[in-house]
């Protein structure tokens, strides 16, 4: 006979494993609708060995419908406080850096990415810690508390933009939407030009 055969490739292409214990986990059902999608579109940048180098931009996820840079940061805490993934690097503005921050899912060993100063870490499964849905629930609350207490003071890093109305367009106050309430967004203010 022949050498060894190789396992046949899924005809359907790659696909992702999530675990029906974190599924049915009062962390998952206390996660609103954002997150979970983001949950699933960042699962699909596992590969088998990166995990711990996920990076969760907007750019890498706009092909994937995400067009709002609150909605996507007040997922990713989500995800973050409920245990779901956790920072493996820090960056973005929040850290005045230029590098981008990096995650890790918790069901899952993180790999070593001795360039990245990540160290190996095996899964530690946080969403599990809690007990009960209201549990999970004033977990999520309280860390959204202490967020928004931290926001409070920090200067502003972004521009600040006085738009004016042109002939064509009616300038109107923005309205928060349910998620994107509370965020803090830093703008950066820009001399407007003299029309002469």
């Amino acid at each position: 006979m022949s050498a060894a055969r190789k396992a046949p490739r899924d005809p359907n292409g790659r696909h992702i494993r999530v675990y029906c214990s974190l599924l049915d986990s009062p962390a998952w059902r206390a996660l609103g609708a954002s997150s979970k999608v983001l949950f699933v579109d960042l699962r699909t940048y596992v590969t088998g060995t990166n995990n711990g180098n996920i990076s969760a931009t907007l750019t890498t996820l706009k092909h994937r419908g995400w067009g709002s840079s609150a909605t996507l940061a007040n997922a990713l805490f989500e995800l973050q406080a409920l245990g779901f993934i956790a920072k493996t690097r820090g960056g973005g503005v929040e850290h005045g850096s230029r590098v981008c921050s990096l995650y890790r899912f918790t069901d899952l060993d993180a790999f070593e990415f001795p360039k990245l100063a990540i160290p190996h870490q095996k899964a530690t499964h946080d969403y599990l810690l809690h007990a009960s849905v209201g549990e999970a629930q004033r977990a999520l609350k309280e860390a959204q508390a202490k967020r928004k207490a931290d926001a409070k003071g920090k200067k502003t890093t972004l521009q600040k933009l006085n738009p004016t109305a042109s002939k064509s367009e009616v300038i109107s106050s923005p309205s928060a939407s349910e998620t994107e309430e509370g965020v803090v967004v830093p703008l950066q203010k820009l001399k407007q030009r003299k029309e002469a």
